[in-house]
């Protein structure tokens, strides 16, 4: 059946070892939105991100992306249906070079024209990273990472694109770029799902929320409608208490 979702998950179970810690959870992204995710820590953000993207398995439930079943497809099979994460922290091989950094992550393009063409393209909407392109990667500032560890995955061009805590450890000023970035990759077509505890800004450019605490799913909708219908303080003092 057709949907107006680029992602679709139900009723996922997750957890590790014997520890549950996703709680039957139902959430979608929608087409051509940026979807965050907020909530206390320890309410299992990083965790749904993970089960979604393969990195742990799901013990029950259902990941549909783009209308196809990939439940506990692993992360490099993902990347081929056109799912790709950046993980929390600045994920670049420190020895390599920028250019080499995003070439490698190209390694699912056969075609070396393609390549070059989305190399070309990720230097354009970071130029910073052009001018670094020969620096090697260990060298670059937190914020500069940062920018290569989201040039790299789309050199893989994915439908859905997701981020965990893109924000930690940044200044205000390079918070305000990478999601000024955010915000051209989702208006040039790139399903965007982000995990965020910086709520102020996570908000300002979504166009869908989802709010977890404890492992659940309490609240899916609009920011319109979750600044009218959900006292956040309450469930965030919920989520610190527990």
């Amino acid at each position: 059946m057709a949907t107006n979702n680029i992602l679709e998950v139900r009723k996922l179970i997750s957890g590790y070892g014997k520890l549950e810690t996703l709680h039957c959870i139902d959430m979608s992204v929608p087409n051509k939105s940026i979807t965050t995710i907020i909530g206390p820590n320890g309410s299992g953000k990083s965790s749904l991100l993970k089960s979604i993207s393969g990195l742990i398995k799901t013990w029950d439930g259902s990941v549909v992306l783009d209308g196809k079943n990939v439940t506990n497809f692993p992360a490099n099979k993902l990347v081929y249906e056109g799912m790709t994460m950046v993980p929390q922290g600045r994920v670049v091989f420190p020895l390599l070079t920028v250019e080499e950094n995003l070439v490698i992550n190209a390694f699912s393009v056969k075609d070396k024209k393609v390549v070059q063409e989305r190399l070309q393209k990720a230097f354009d909407f970071l130029p910073i990273l052009a001018e670094r392109r020969k620096q090697f990667a260990g060298n670059l500032s937190g914020g500069e990472q940062v920018m290569l560890s989201i040039a790299k995955v789309l050199m893989q061009s994915p439908k859905l694109l997701l981020l965990d805590e893109p924000s930690l450890g940044l200044s205000p000023k390079m918070v305000d770029f990478i999601y000024d970035r955010v915000q051209v990759l989702a208006d040039n077509g790139v399903n965007v799902l982000v995990v965020e505890q910086n709520v102020r800004k996570a908000l300002s450019v979504a166009d869908h929320v989802v709010v977890l605490v404890l492992g659940d799913v309490r609240f899916e909708g609009t920011p319109q409608d979750l600044e009218s219908k959900v006292d956040l303080g309450t469930l965030f003092l919920e989520g610190r208490i527990a």
